[in-house]
């Protein structure tokens, strides 16, 4: 954080305010949230053989197109609280819900060429403009992914699937949680999953969907956000998959839009691969 720190001090203001903890320096600021951040990580490449073999485990697997690639409405209803009105992360919004492209370089921008960007608005723009960047940048090595991002902040979740509640600090939401309508109890896996939703009350929602981001560190917490229905377009199986259309479950897909199913097939004149409709 050396050279964040190099770099604040040519900002008009050295501190920004952060909705826990008011007035901090960049550098805590970043500390308290970098963990809050969920990525949703989204590729230009359809046929990158690479990126089949890696996430598709050797193309056994499958992709989802997503419709209206950058849009920021592939989401059923992106959770935006005005609870955040007066902080940095509404001043600017990283966190609402489009795909933005990764920069791909040999560090990250604020060390290696922090003075050849435009920084003037960081005062009102706040931490999160530098909170973004962190998610937003990416070795150059990995080019090839043509990688595209959509970051948005756990308290935007729509369902939390926790596994260790009992470590909630605040007594009251911790009962208030267990005892809601709004909240199941998984005996499988010993979490509870609470559909964040079908919370009608924002500031509750807000002050739920918070406390349940605290919780972050636990690897084992998932944070979902819903897709529209028509956010997915296209369905692309890979070579070595032996998954049939009919054993996907693409009824809420179809169910506003149009959705189609490819095959990928090999060229055998060239490494690369072509798709088939089915």
């Amino acid at each position: 954080m050396d050279s964040l720190n190099d770099l604040v001090k040519h900002f008009d203001d050295q501190t920004v305010f952060d909705v826990d903890h008011k007035e901090v320096s960049f550098h805590q600021y970043i500390e308290n949230n970098i963990n809050k951040v969920g990525v949703i990580c989204l590729s230009e490449s359809k046929d990158n053989l690479l990126m089949w073999a890696h996430y598709a485990k050797e193309h056994k697997g499958i992709v989802a197109g997503i419709n209206n690639f950058g849009s920021s409405n592939i989401f059923q209803k992106l959770f935006m609280p005005s609870a955040l009105a007066l902080s940095s992360l509404i001043d600017y919004t990283p966190f609402d819900g489009t795909a933005r492209p990764i920069m791909y370089r040999k560090g990250l921008r604020y060390r290696n060429d922090r003075f050849d960007f435009d920084y003037s608005n960081i005062c009102v723009e706040g931490g999160a403009r530098i909170l973004s960047e962190i998610f937003l940048q990416k070795s150059e090595e990995w080019i090839y992914e043509k990688e595209h991002r959509i970051t948005l902040r756990l308290e935007q979740a729509d369902k939390v699937i926790v596994c260790n509640l009992h470590d909630l600090q605040n007594a009251k939401i911790k009962n208030d949680i267990v005892s809601a309508e709004w909240t199941k109890f998984n005996e499988g896996n010993n979490c509870y999953e609470i559909s964040l939703m079908e919370i009608d009350d924002e500031i509750l929602r807000y002050v739920v969907s918070s406390s349940l981001a605290e919780l972050s560190g636990n690897n084992k917490n998932i944070y979902l956000m819903k897709l529209g229905s028509s956010a997915i377009s296209h369905c692309l199986l890979g070579l070595n998959c032996d998954v049939n259309t009919d054993d996907l479950n693409a009824g809420y897909a179809r169910s506003t839009g149009y959705l189609e199913f490819w095959r990928a097939i090999k060229n055998n004149s060239y490494y690369c691969l072509e798709f088939e409709q089915i």
